[in-house]
């Protein structure tokens, strides 16, 4: 008879095993089915793996429903650290975090190397020759004869992408409010057109609206990329009104008695109640306005009002240096990454379609 203990032990190895195995054998299977190079037998390599996965996970199996028949001890027992780490959940996330994770590794590797073991042909997961640092230096210097630094093209992509979020998502809750709480002729009809709007694709003006701008006189300048953004956009409306719908017309009538009107019941309660869509709103917004490429490439031609993305797109083409390539990238990630850090709760808390009443 096997002791309490090895029981213990095994079942516990089982919930791990397992899961890793059936992992492995879905990466070798999947591996298969590519073609592999002339002289290589990686395919046969993967094959074994997967055979040999999959009868193991057939033997681990037929031996847990045996001592789950035979033996009662091992039919009840569940093992703490299986049911606390989930071995089914923990170990493809694991995977996943790994396979997303590692172009930004590779980044950040690729940026501290020598120029020579940048560009080296063979890859190196660590710098051989040491850390070298003098990438980032380069990095705001160069560019300073041709009109393009990385410094300015931050500072033009936060001006560029600030402006146009915080107004435009002001506008947005003025324009929600209304279609939430406010009772005029015409005000679904307005909201469904307005839904209708985010069918239609941005390639479609994309022609029509450089030639108003153009028509205007804004080419060339960064009026295209602040001034409609200041409009906001439907999805926000959209967003902002399930929020506000959520606010008990009690509490604006409530208002209404005590003298508050229409702005003030907007100003002093709509907005602080919902301070969490907004912030979410004002983050996701800078975010997709920061890492906006296509819209300052049409309309910017002056290298100093370039924003970011197109200083690394021009950095990219142009410089050969893949160390220099990769610092820039990794410096313009600093940003998003703060961010993130600073407002993950905000975003998390603001796309949680409630008002946040109690009671």
């Amino acid at each position: 008879m096997i002791s309490n203990v090895g029981l213990k032990g095994y079942k516990t190895m089982y919930g791990f095993l397992v899961p890793i195995l059936w992992v492995v054998a879905v990466i070798c299977g999947t591996l298969c089915c590519f073609r592999a190079e002339e002289g290589s037998n990686s395919r046969i390599i993967c094959a074994v793996l997967l055979i040999c996965s999959l009868v193991l996970i057939g033997l681990l199996k037929l031996i847990d429903q045996k001592l789950d028949k035979t033996n009662a001890y091992y039919h009840i027992y569940q093992s703490p650290l299986v049911k606390k780490m989930d071995p089914g959940v923990m170990i493809p996330l694991c995977l996943m975090v790994v396979v997303v994770a590692l172009p930004f590794y590779i980044l950040v590797v690729t940026s501290i190397k020598t120029p020579l073991e940048a560009n080296s042909l063979d890859f190196s997961w660590w710098p051989k020759e040491g850390i070298d640092l003098a990438s980032y230096k380069e990095l705001f210097s160069y560019g300073g004869s041709i009109g393009i630094t990385m410094g300015q093209a931050v500072l033009n992509s936060f001006i560029y992408a600030i402006v146009p979020t915080v107004i435009g998502v002001f506008v947005a809750a003025l324009s929600a409010y209304s279609f939430a709480k406010l009772k005029f002729p015409g005000r679904d009809l307005m909201y469904h057109l307005l839904i209708m709007t985010m069918m239609m694709p941005g390639c479609v003006t994309m022609t029509t609206s450089y030639i108003m701008f153009d028509w205007y006189g804004w080419t060339d300048s960064a009026l295209p990329l602040i001034v409609p953004g200041c409009f906001s956009a439907a999805a926000t409306v959209m967003f902002l009104r399930e929020f506000f719908m959520g606010i008990p017309d009690g509490l604006l009538e409530a208002a209404k008695i005590d003298g508050a009107g229409k702005w003030k019941a907007f100003l002093l309660i709509v907005l602080p109640i919902g301070k969490p869509a907004l912030m979410a709103q004002l983050v996701l917004g800078f975010i997709s306005k920061y890492n906006d490429f296509l819209t300052p490439l049409i309309y910017l031609n002056n290298p100093r009002g370039y924003t970011i993305q197109v200083a690394l797109d021009f950095l990219n083409n142009s410089v050969q240096d893949k160390s220099l390539v990769a610092s820039a990238g990794v410096f313009s990630l600093v940003t998003m990454l703060l961010l993130y850090v600073i407002f993950q709760k905000r975003i998390i808390d603001g796309i949680s379609m409630s008002s946040g009443l109690k009671g």
